[in-house]
């Protein structure tokens, strides 16, 4: 029965018991191919259609009776749904749009890009596999495509679209030097515009402070091999150890409160940190007196590997700048009895001086933390212990003793960042292990740090509270490098081009995160991304097959806080949305689809 409109429940009397039927009459063209009710439009007939529906118990049985499914279907909902919703809020989706128009395969090009972004956050996977993780999520109906569409060649062909690889080479072959240039040649345009409207809509929804901002710089492992197409792929030091292996650049620019990325870029993984911010500089001060004319003084916060005299004197007079000093270049300070430290700061204590560093006359603030202290010991203590182990297990593998020092462990030495700290030599036949000056040396700087800052009139607690504010950007990283969000290691891309669209994807799926965690916060629910992510991934939808003409649609149970989310991210939009599409979501069609919303 596809139609009960129209109809009526009687009841009829036979052999003394009462029977209930559903019925309903209604007119009927004779000709099927015949349509319209006025005159001349084709002769018709009466039809009667009678339902059994049983007597008055049998009715109240089925009606009470909890029916068992014989199917039960789950897709994601929660997490991805707000994580959807909040790239409309901020007008991803409608900029992908913009700025990728057109359609590929049946998609629109910019849905590529956004499907890509929310595959980073909900469920990183490759690229061949996305239609199979889009399967298992809500997404296919609240945007109306066939997950099969999906895969590594259509996001190919889709990128080549944005940015092309043919005429990345062309311009290279025309001018060869941009294979060496620090941004590998590579027109990114499209991906700017979009980064820079993205920023521009934050400060207006969300008034993101840009007064002070934090930049650093990571790096991401890949396992690009010969014959290496990419450029941006450059052997160097790598954060995570893996020296061997290619790796790309990542600088990064973040507001103080939220770690809400304004400014980036990818880079050769070979460059030298001081010598990126030099050729980084004049975009970054651009895009930042572009983004935040509205503020007198700008502050960028740094690291101590972009101290340069040339990066200082590009941001002289531009912005002031709040960094650290390297230790060994100010032994007289780092000397100083901690007697002669005369302020205190928090569980800080530290002594301030001022000097002129790299030609600029700065404030700087000796900080000493006990704690800080402890914890770089235990640390020291235990990577040695772990160093000399591996040694020592590396010589005991040898079935003879070796007559001179073996390549394999001098090479265990000379990778780790510990190998000043050990001397290894050989005596009557036996490994001995020494411990140098070096590892007094480190103890003697534990605890320490050297600020400075290039406005010397800045107060000692300030400059203290905004070096540390760097461990934001330090979490942002981290995220990025999460394999349960983001995920950007290993980077499995292996043209230049690929790897600049993967770049923003995954940039842009942080962009959506800290959102998504500043509006919790300013709602009241403080929860770090891991466990925002926890609580609404809980949240899925579930159908219930009963049989071939009946399921149940509904959203599982939701506590306090879920339900304070569902609200803070407008997930009901996102339900009504799949109402609307309930047919693609289930192919089989004919079947009678409810939803129910189980609070």
């Amino acid at each position: 029965m596809e139609d009960t409109a129209g109809m009526q429940i009687y009841p009829r009397k036979l052999g003394g018991h009462v029977y209930y039927y559903a019925q309903r009459t209604f007119r009927e063209k004779i000709d099927p191919a015949a349509h319209g009710k006025t005159k001349g439009s084709g002769k018709s007939r009466v039809r009667t259609e009678i339902i059994y529906l049983g007597t008055a118990e049998h009715i109240v049985e089925a009606l009470t009776t909890a029916r068992k499914p014989l199917e039960v279907r789950h897709r994601a909902f929660g997490f991805v749904a707000a994580a959807y919703q909040t790239a409309v809020e901020i007008g991803l989706v409608k900029l992908l749009q913009e700025h990728i128009d057109g359609s590929r395969f049946g998609l629109p090009r910019g849905q590529y890009f956004l499907l890509a972004i929310l595959n980073r956050l909900e469920h990183a996977t490759s690229k061949a596999r996305m239609g199979e993780w889009a399967e298992d999520t809500v997404l296919p109906s609240l945007l109306d495509f066939n997950p099969k569409q999906l895969n590594s060649q259509t996001f190919w062909y889709v990128t080549d679209d944005v940015i092309s690889e043919r005429a990345l080479r062309e311009a290279r072959k025309e001018k060869p030097e941009l294979a060496d240039d620090l941004f590998a040649g590579l027109d990114d345009e499209t991906f700017r515009k979009i980064e820079e409207a993205v920023v521009g809509n934050l400060q207006r929804q969300y008034h993101v402070y840009g007064d002070i901002l934090l930049y650093d710089t990571t790096n991401f492992f890949t396992y690009i091999e010969e014959p290496v197409r990419a450029k941006l792929a450059r052997t160097g030091h790598n954060k995570d150890c893996h020296h061997h292996l290619r790796q790309v650049g990542l600088a990064l620019c973040v507001d103080k409160q939220w770690g809400i990325p304004l400014f980036y870029r990818l880079y050769r993984g070979n460059s030298q940190d001081a010598k990126t911010f030099g050729q980084i500089v004049g975009d970054l001060l651009e895009a930042l007196r572009a983004g935040f004319t509205h503020i007198e003084q700008l502050v960028l916060v740094l690291d101590k590997g972009n101290n340069s005299e040339d990066n200082f004197a590009a941001l002289q007079d531009q912005v002031k700048w709040v960094g650290s000093l390297a230790p060994s270049h100010y032994e007289d300070l780092m000397a100083m009895p901690l007697k002669d430290y005369e302020g205190q700061w928090g569980e800080c204590r530290y002594h301030r001086d001022r000097r002129t560093v790299m030609g600029i006359d700065c404030a700087l603030v000796l900080t000493y933390n006990d704690t800080l202290k402890r914890k770089q010991e235990h640390s020291l203590e235990n990577a040695l212990q772990k160093l000399e182990k591996q040694i020592r297990d590396k010589w005991n593998s040898y079935k003879r003793p070796p007559k001179g020092m073996p390549a394999g462990i001098t090479s265990l030495l000379n990778e780790s960042h510990y190998k000043k700290c050990i001397k290894l030599r050989r005596k009557r036949g036996q490994l001995v292990i020494e411990r140098t000056g070096e590892v007094d040396k480190r103890r003697r700087h534990f605890g320490k740090n050297l600020l400075f800052c290039a406005n010397p009139e800045a107060e000692s607690g300030w400059i203290i509270e905004q070096y540390r504010a760097k461990d934001r950007i330090e979490d942002d990283f981290k995220l990025l490098k999460d394999p349960e969000l983001i995920r950007w290691r290993p980077c499995r891309h292996w043209t230049d081009t690929k790897i600049r669209a993967f770049g923003f994807c995954c940039v842009m799926a942080l962009v959506l995160i800290r959102v998504m965690e500043l509006k919790a916060a300013r709602a009241g629910l403080r929860m770090s991304p891991r466990v925002l992510k926890e609580e609404l991934a809980d949240l899925q939808e579930i159908t219930m097959v009963f049989d071939t003409h009946c399921a149940d649609i509904q959203i599982t149970a939701r506590g306090s806080i879920q339900q304070q989310l569902w609200d803070l991210y407008n997930l009901s939009t996102a339900e009504n949305a799949l109402t609307r599409h309930n047919s693609s979501a289930h192919p089989q069609s004919g079947q009678s689809l409810t939803r129910n919303e189980n609070r």
